[in-house]
């Protein structure tokens, strides 16, 4: 006969049998508490039993019936066989059995996972057996060590549930079972957030991810352009998330993620000799390689376009036989992170369970540090930030937003200027103080002669209509007396 003609009958057999034993040895809390009621029913059942064997022995005699009140007669004649020495006799032994086994299971427990305590081994066990004292453990940690440090004497974080697990806002666990599934674990949304979540038995903490934002911030970073410029990345920041997917953030879920995130992060520390790393640890490491990978993907020209031309309006312009500038320049923090925000970029980050939120950075330097072919010579990095900077001033100059208000400027400041040459004329002129206001108007006749001049030089302005009649009037003011006819 074949081997399957034996297996098969055996499997229909033990398919009977399956659900009985799971739920017998199961480590959920349904199994605890049928644990709990088979085992106190076998017991109060023997015990019957005994008592029924030995005829009830130990019975009360019927005179103190009289001493006695009637209540406190039938439940001490009821309690007295229970307790008699034929009874215990065969009780006590399989009490002591019990016990026994429960103190040598302890005290594996103990060597097993090295337990501080006895007693934490004692109420860890007794607990998995019929599910009364679950510990608990309250996650308001993100760093492993410190929450260990922190529950130094709870069995959960050295052995495993079952248990109650309670995660506060802001975090994640997994958790792993017996045959290594990862299970994540975040703050109830709804429901009793003091009672808290329920695991299994031997499911162990593997892991807490803080879900708050975290900055990566790196000193400085030295990448290489696409043609072969050094570029330092001076103080430089990126913000990072768990990834969330498709979820917003809002008042009821203010700090989504996904499942396939926290177990990316979890799974993708590195392991390090003095053991594994946090993954904020890592985000320094992950900012140097994008701001190369960034850097690298543009050329110099490209890379200087990015900075905004409207600096250079606010900026004083660079007059020849001044020091010449350094290779500094800014992108602001939003233009940054609309170039950071890219397929590959995200792509990226979310396989390793993150996403970016913005990305900044204080000073971009360019530096010369290849040796120039001719003795003298200005580097390339300076060459074409000095001609890039060039051309945004020829734009610039040549715009008509600058034109209309440097315009303005000259307008304001020469009209300033003939108000200050009409009053310094007043105060301080050459004739005498009666006639100094003829001496004014003569300068003020001076200055609207050159205005005048100057706009009908420029084909484009046309004078006010009223500029000659307002001279002509003050020619009229200055000639209708002579300067020292009453003296004579």
């Amino acid at each position: 006969m074949s081997e399957s003609a034996f297996t098969r009958p055996a499997n229909a057999i033990w398919s009977l049998f399956q659900p009985a034993f799971d739920l017998l040895l199961g480590r959920n809390r349904t199994s605890a508490a049928f644990r709990f009621v088979l085992i106190g029913a076998s017991f109060v059942v023997y015990w019957f039993v005994l008592v029924w064997l030995a005829g009830f022995p130990g019975e009360i005699p019927l005179d103190w019936q009289d001493r006695l009140p009637s209540i406190a007669f039938i439940v001490i004649n009821t309690i007295a066989p229970f307790f008699h020495p034929q009874v215990l006799i065969h009780l006590l032994p399989v009490v002591f059995a019990i016990l026994v086994s429960f103190f040598i299971a302890s005290l594996y427990l103990t060597d097993l996972f090295e337990l501080q305590s006895f007693w934490i081994a004692a109420s860890y066990l007794f607990a998995s057996l019929f599910g009364l004292g679950y510990p608990k453990l309250s996650i308001n940690r993100g760093d492993m060590s410190e929450l260990e440090g922190l529950h130094t004497r709870n069995p959960l974080l050295q052995i495993g549930g079952p248990g109650y697990v309670i995660v506060h806002l802001g975090y994640a666990a997994v958790f792993e079972t017996e045959d290594g599934i990862p299970k994540v674990y975040g703050s109830p949304r709804s429901g009793d957030e003091t009672t808290g979540l329920f695991i299994e038995g031997f499911e162990r903490l593997r892991g807490v991810i803080d879900l708050r934002d975290q900055l990566g911030k790196v000193d400085e970073v030295r990448a290489v352009t696409r043609d072969g410029i050094e570029v330092y990345a001076r103080d430089a920041q990126m913000l990072f998330r768990v990834y969330g997917g498709d979820q917003q953030r809002s008042l009821k879920n203010p700090y989504p993620f996904t499942k396939e995130g926290i177990r990316r992060l979890i799974y993708g520390q590195a392991v390090k000799h003095e053991g594994e790393s946090n993954w904020v640890d890592l985000l320094p490491e992950i900012v140097s390689r994008e701001i190369r990978s960034f850097v690298s993907q543009h050329s110099i020209q490209e890379f200087l376009a990015l900075q905004p031309s409207r600096q250079l309006a606010d900026g004083e312009p660079f007059n020849e036989g001044e020091e010449e500038p350094k290779s500094l320049i800014q992108i602001p923090r939003r233009q940054l992170t609309e170039h950071f925000h890219t397929d590959q970029l995200r792509e990226r980050l979310r396989n390793q369970g993150l996403e970016l939120a913005w990305v900044g950075v204080g000073t971009w330097e360019m530096r010369d540090d290849q040796r120039s072919s001719t003795p003298g010579e200005t580097g390339p990095a300076k060459t074409l930030t000095a001609t890039w900077r060039d051309l945004q001033r020829s734009n610039l100059y040549s715009s008509a937003d600058y034109q209309a208000r440097e315009y303005d400027r000259c307008l304001h400041e020469r009209t300033a200027e003939g108000i200050g040459e009409i009053i310094k004329t007043w105060k301080h002129g050459e004739l005498p103080r009666p006639y100094r206001c003829f001496e004014t108007l003569y300068n003020l006749q001076q200055q609207m002669e050159l205005m005048l001049l100057q706009l009908e030089n420029e084909s484009d302005l046309n004078p006010p209509p009223d500029i000659v009649a307002a001279l002509n009037h003050i020619r009229f003011l200055i000639r209708s007396r002579e300067i020292g006819e009453d003296e004579a």
